[in-house]
Formats: C-alpha cells, structure tokens, sequence
C-alpha cells in the first residue's frame, strides 16, 4: 500500500472529442478504446450510442465504486460483490434551458455477516472522499445510500 506522502499532488486530464459529422462525436482517451457518444433522439439526435449525460453519471459511479475499493483495500475488506447504481434527473427550468436537478447514488455491497461493520466504515469513506461528488455537492442536490446484503 502505497504512503500518503507518495501520492501525486495533481491528477491531469485531457479528453479530446471529435464531432462525428452527425448528431455526435468520439471521444479519445489516452490510448484506450475510443467512446463513441450521440445526442438523444428526443433532442434530434440518433440515439446511437452513449448520451452525455448517462457517461457522466458512468464517471459519478466509477469514482464511488473506485474509491469505495480503494477504502476496501486499506481495511483488508472481504467482500463477495459490489455495484453502483446511480440515477440523475435533468428538468427543463424556463428559458435557461436544461439543468441536472438531483443524483442519487446507490452503492451495493454482498459481504459475509461478519465484514458487515467494516463495510460500513468502507461506505462512510467512500462518501467521504470521492472527489467527484465532493466536487458537485455545492452545485447539484447528490444522495449517496446504500444497501448491504450479507451472506
């Protein structure tokens, strides 16, 4: 486990994406599989792929899950499945236009009855350091719950 003095100070991003010459675009990462997005057919879109919306709440989910094992690691956590369920609503507010109005998060843990308490602790951390809900809880109303099943 790596010593919190190791740790970068800064993580940098760069995204480039690339309109499609339709109703969307592909975004490249690094050098991984490129995404491909379009807009929703209710917007005249094609419908085709990923909307922006659903990847960003993919990346709210992805950073909860991420930290969430991150958390698991340093508790020596045994857990038997883990998944993030996340719902966004987006309401039309007047001439303005469009505006992401709630995200609820809902993080799934299967863990044996006696990793029960510790996974809670895992949760509470998880809650606590995930940068990306930390980052829009000023901005858009973020519910994180959760639900534990043990076997």
């Amino acid at each position: 486990m790596r010593d919190v003095e190791e740790k970068p100070k800064k993580i940098r991003c760069m995204v480039r994406v690339v309109w499609d010459m339709e109703s969307g675009g592909v975004s490249y990462i690094r050098d991984l599989t490129p995404l491909i997005l379009d807009t929703p057919v209710e917007f005249g879109g094609r419908g085709r792929s990923y909307c922006p919306d659903e990847l960003f709440l993919s990346a709210i989910g992805g950073c909860l899950l991420t930290t969430f094992l991150y958390f698991k690691r340093r508790l020596r956590l045994n857990i038997k499945g883990l998944q993030v369920s996340i719902y966004g609503s987006t309401d039309l507010i007047g001439p303005e236009g469009y505006r992401i109005t709630g995200i609820t998060a809902v993080i799934h843990v299967e863990v044996n009855v006696e990793e029960k308490e510790k996974t809670e602790e895992c949760i509470e951390l998880t809650r606590e350091y995930c940068h990306l809900t930390r980052s829009l809880e000023h901005t858009i109303p973020i519910k994180i719950k959760h639900e534990i099943r043990t076997v």
